[in-house]
């Protein structure tokens, strides 16, 4: 039996999918990380640790061994480590960088739910993405509570990490839903996608602050989607100046990509049965 499919294409589908299936989103997110963890002895303690002992690592790594400085005038508390720094920038990376090597084979990984059941299969990349987005909020969570036990007070503009956080989680929903769908026809899109992963991590201002950039690449880091969000979110947390025009803009773009991506995906998913 192939999958039922919706052939309404309005922006609403999208939110009453969401609302119809929450509770089987939350069972299958749930399922996805405990699969993470499963038969650890520290089982879903290690959402806690594994970020931990990653900051631990970029902290000693960056400030113990090299020695790096951030050079970022734009952080009010100067004071921030520059391993800190680095893994606020990495935890929001993450969050893309899922969606982008996981959603390509998502579908033909879950052939059973194409081929044997009535399943909304556009529920499989959101599994992805909200999964990613969970280990996402423990990590900038613990990155706001060592602030504030070891550093000096977060800025008051933190609780509005959320915004760009969504807004991103959005992109990498709409993004997931593209390659997920074009994944199925074309195989190579998986050895093509951690590569892409690869370059955005490193032309987007993670690991060196956007001023050390050449002015002749700035395009390079308005283009890519991890820019404002990360930009944003250490300024939201380390106090600096946040461009709200930019990141409204970049949450307009954000919907329009998840939407764009579902409606894609529904017209995609015809084939699915068949070419699997």
């Amino acid at each position: 039996m192939t999958t039922r499919i919706d052939s309404k294409n309005n922006p609403l589908v999208l939110l009453r999918q969401t609302k119809r299936y929450r509770s089987l989103i939350y069972s299958l997110v749930y399922r996805d990380i405990v699969m993470r963890f499963r038969q650890s002895a520290f089982s879903f303690l290690w959402l806690i640790l594994q970020p931990l002992c990653l900051l631990l690592v970029y902290s000693f790594v960056f400030q113990v061994v090299m020695r790096v400085r951030w050079q970022d005038a734009t952080f009010s508390n100067a004071s921030v480590p520059v391993g800190l720094i680095l893994f606020t920038g990495l935890s929001v990376y993450t969050l893309l960088a899922e969606a982008l090597i996981r959603c390509p084979a998502i579908i033909s990984s879950s052939t059973s739910y194409v081929k044997k059941v009535v399943f909304p299969l556009a529920l499989l990349p959101m599994v992805v993405v909200f999964s990613a987005l969970v280990l996402a909020v423990i990590a900038l969570g613990l990155i706001v509570l060592i602030t504030i036990a070891f550093i000096a007070p977060v800025s008051a503009w933190t609780p509005l990490i959320v915004i760009p956080l969504l807004a991103l989680a959005c992109m990498a929903l709409g993004i997931g839903w593209y390659i997920a769908a074009l994944g199925v026809y074309f195989r190579d899109i998986n050895q093509i996608t951690p590569f892409l992963s690869t370059i955005l991590l490193f032309t987007a201002p993670i690991c060196y602050p956007k001023e050390m950039v050449p002015q002749q690449f700035g395009l390079m880091l308005q283009i890519n989607p991890l820019t404002i969000p990360v930009e944003t979110i250490r300024a939201m947390i380390f106090g600096g100046d946040i461009n709200f025009e930019s990141l409204g803009i970049y949450c307009v773009i954000s919907i329009v990509v998840m939407m764009t991506g579902y409606f894609f995906f529904q017209k995609l998913r015809v084939g699915f049965a068949d070419v699997l």
